[in-house]
């Protein structure tokens, strides 16, 4: 997903991010403001470098998803 992408998903992706992944805090929806930069950032903080490739996949396809690109995908579930 592009910054673009992102930024324009912003919206619809913050209730369901924190939501799904618990370490995401609203202090962390606030810093990310729609800026894939920080988002990427935020999620090395909060899960490490493992485990952020699954929040973002997951985000990936929820914009794939929310744009009408891909059908039929299960949330993956979180590490501990």
């Amino acid at each position: 997903m592009t910054q673009e992408q992102f930024q324009q998903f912003w919206l619809q992706l913050k209730a369901p991010l924190k939501a799904k992944w618990e370490k995401i805090t609203d202090g962390d929806l606030g810093e990310i403001q729609g800026n894939l930069a920080s988002f990427t950032d935020i999620l090395q903080k909060r899960y490490g470098d493992t485990n952020k490739d699954e929040v973002r996949i997951w985000a990936d396809r929820r914009h794939a998803h929310w744009s009408g690109n891909y059908f039929g995908y299960k949330d993956p579930q979180p590490a501990s």
